[in-house]
């Protein structure tokens, strides 16, 4: 899990710069300035120096700190476990809990997990994430999702939020989910593995004809057969966490048919690309074709 997320940091050029010698040389001096080291007359020209690991950890550990924020609380009479992680743009994140439930979640997304002192596990999600929920009949694993409730005792599934649609998506892959209304639970949806179920606008629903690229942005396998460039490129949108936009309007009714399987994003988009004849620009995570159409 460690590696995943080590992994999916993705330097970006001006966004943390960090000087270890500066900074603790101007620690040193303001121990110094406080009395707290003996010798403030040998300071000039004289650096505290970190060996090379250490500085390069100190640097790995502030930038894991600006990009991902998350931290463990545990109560004073430890009763209860509390968890909470926020992703940021194009940065995804995983999750063990202690039951051994795994996360994953998606970019510009924030999870919220408490153990009670009961056994219940309850999450409160804003975004996307996938779970893998170790099976415990007797203490069900609850999700808070906007305005949906989904409750299991053990299986796999994901769960998006869409604010702006008002809409509350759940996938089921493996086991079986509840889905229903917050506080209400007199209408329930019994979810089996391959189904999808929505509310949306109050309303449940189950919708059978799921999109083959739904869990692209986890398992970055990506499929499309005779396929509009517009659908094309808010599929990619969702799985990079890119900005894809066509300057001619015509472009996106254009057809692809295409797969990739753990690809790059470069080399997805050079493929449009090329097959197409375009032109394209980059300016950091936005990709802009343009060109004549497909005609």
């Amino acid at each position: 899990m460690l590696k995943k997320n080590w992994e999916s940091i993705e330097p970006e050029e001006g966004k943390i710069r960090v000087d270890t010698d500066q900074a603790w040389m101007n620690l040193r001096n303001r121990l110094e300035d406080d009395g707290l080291l003996s010798d403030p007359a040998g300071r000039a020209g004289r650096k505290i120096m970190l060996p090379q690991m250490m500085r390069v950890a100190a640097a790995v550990i502030l930038l894991v700190g600006l990009t991902i924020i998350s931290y463990l609380i545990l109560t004073p009479d430890s009763s209860s476990v509390r968890l909470a992680v926020s992703t940021t743009d194009n940065q995804e994140f995983g999750i063990l809990l202690p039951d051994g439930s795994e996360i994953d979640l998606n970019a510009h997304s924030k999870f919220e997990y408490r153990l009670e002192e009961s056994g219940i596990r309850s999450v409160k999600l804003t975004g996307e994430a996938w779970f893998s929920v170790s099976s415990d009949p007797v203490h069900p694993f609850i999700v808070e999702a906007g305005s949906g409730v989904i409750k299991v005792t053990g299986t796999s599934f994901s769960v998006r939020t869409d604010p702006d649609k008002d809409r509350i998506e759940v996938y089921v892959a493996s086991g079986s989910v509840r889905f229903h209304k917050a506080r209400k639970d007199n209408e329930v949806l019994s979810l089996e593995p391959g189904t999808l179920g929505v509310l949306e606008q109050n309303r449940l629903k189950e919708e059978k004809s799921i999109d083959m690229n739904y869990l692209s942005w986890k398992t970055r396998k990506l499929t499309f057969q005779q396929t509009r460039l517009g659908e094309v490129a808010g599929v990619l949108n969702r799985t990079y966490g890119k900005n894809i936009r066509f300057d001619n309007k015509m472009l996106e009714d254009c057809l692809f048919t295409g797969t990739f399987d753990q690809q790059p994003v470069d080399t997805v988009m050079k493929v449009i690309q090329i097959a197409f004849n375009l032109e394209m620009d980059q300016d950091k995570n936005t990709f802009i074709f343009s060109g004549s159409g497909c005609n």
